[in-house]
């Protein structure tokens, strides 16, 4: 607005308010934290999104505004050592296409894995017609972590890197060429199928799971009993690999391989959530009588959601939480497989409630069928979710919509909601 009335940098510098452009520099980085966990949570809905990417943006503006007092707050806040720190830095560097400013951004991304995020999630919200140039750039860079950036901020737009991504699924860099398989997966690139292939034997642990879940994602089915080997493991990987997998076998398999995880003490978690990703109502009644363990009775209940579309606190299906129940922070099976918050944002389910709730629903549901919501999964019922739905309910309906159609690429449930509801609209009209 300033530059608009003819005022110079020095001049913006001399006017601005340090108080209000420091509150605009804390806020757009804490915002974009509270985005990224807002992103996978139970009950945000892409509307609820945009009010929040809303709120990021209006602070950016304010510091674009501010000119150089934005840029040199945000650069002094990067002794905050957080991701959200090195997104506003980014957004402000790459928005100007100021080089120096942008090579101060991609050192301060680079510096550890923690903030790398923040580098990357600022390029992917920035339009990419406005940052093609530098992002191809990147994708040529001399540094691999610099052309790994390129590829994930094209990934998050779905844009086709073309030669460099070819280039980068072969390159000696593991991060790099981690980055590369993922982004294969995501935008369908089905020529490089025999390239990934050979990547399942990758002496790297992260290419190898990558790879596998790329050949998933395509339609090769080699891909999948290779992702249930990291099921089996029940570490860090293993729910990402058990959302993948189960949703590209047949059903059959995939309760066979549910009733396997339940056999087994260590993995009963993952048989919860895998019973709601398969999606059949058969598996209601287990899930209810898994609500009487506390560890065990937050997933049971949001399986229950997954499958049939409940929402337990709106019909009055919850209870208080259990007198003195706190997760075991030690438990591997707890810490390893699902972030420590992942279920804060979940109801307590009453087993006695869905119980007779169950029996006066299931016919509405038939066995054998894989629901996603409460309804039958299609293309049409998971674009549906994808406009209505809440954020683990849409993630989901991306992955079924993505498998449903080899050549469709993954929809991107984090990408930036105006953004979204853009590329919705274009697919309903």
């Amino acid at each position: 607005m300033n530059r608009a009335i003819g005022f110079g940098p020095s001049e913006i510098s001399a006017i601005v308010n340090r108080d209000v452009v420091s509150q605009h520099a804390e806020e757009a980085a804490f915002l974009w934290t509270t985005r990224t966990k807002a992103i996978g949570e139970p009950h945000y809905s892409l509307q609820d999104l945009v009010r929040v990417d809303e709120r990021v943006e209006a602070h950016l503006d304010g510091l674009r505004v501010a000119g150089d007092v934005g840029w040199d707050l945000c650069r002094a806040n990067l002794a905050n050592d957080g991701p959200g720190e090195v997104f506003a830095l980014t957004v402000l560097a790459f928005g100007a296409g100021n080089r120096e400013r942008m090579r101060d951004a991609l050192y301060a991304g680079c510096v550890s894995p923690d903030v790398w995020p923040g580098l990357v999630s600022a390029l992917g919200w920035l339009d990419y017609a406005s940052i093609s140039d530098w992002i191809r750039m990147l994708l040529h860079a001399k540094l691999p972590m610099h052309r790994a950036v390129g590829i994930g901020a094209c990934a998050i737009h779905r844009e086709d890197p073309e030669e460099a991504l070819t280039s980068a699924v072969g390159d000696a860099d593991p991060v790099l060429r981690a980055r590369a398989l993922r982004a294969v997966g995501e935008i369908k690139r089905q020529d490089l199928i025999p390239a990934v292939r050979v990547h399942t034997r990758d002496e790297d642990e992260a290419c190898r799971f990558w790879a596998a879940w790329a050949l998933t994602m395509l339609g090769d089915r080699d891909g999948i009993p290779l992702l249930m080997q990291f099921i089996d493991r029940n570490d860090v990987l293993s729910e990402r690999a058990l959302h993948l997998a189960l949703r590209a076998m047949d059903l059959a398999n995939s309760r066979r391989s549910v009733s396997s995880l339940a056999a087994r003490t260590d993995t009963t978690r993952l048989a919860v959530i895998g019973a709601g990703i398969v999606g059949d109502p058969v598996s209601v009644p287990w899930l209810i009588r898994k609500m009487e363990s506390p560890e065990l009775a937050r997933l049971a209940g949001e399986a229950v959601t997954m499958i049939t579309g409940v929402d337990l606190a709106y019909k009055d299906l919850d209870q208080d939480a259990p007198r003195g129940f706190e997760v075991d922070r030690n438990d591997p099976t707890t810490r390893e497989v699902t972030p420590l918050d992942y279920e804060s944002s979940l109801p307590w389910p009453s087993a006695p409630l869905l119980t007779q709730w169950w029996a006066a629903n299931q016919h509405t549901l038939s066995a054998g069928t894989r629901y996603l919501g409460g309804h039958a999964i299609t293309a049409q019922s998971a674009v549906e979710i994808l406009i209505r739905g809440k954020q683990r309910l849409r993630a989901a309906a991306a992955f079924e919509l993505a498998l449903l159609n080899p050549n469709r690429v993954l929809f991107e449930v984090r990408e930036r909601g105006p953004r979204q509801e853009k590329r919705l609209a274009a697919w309903t009209s």
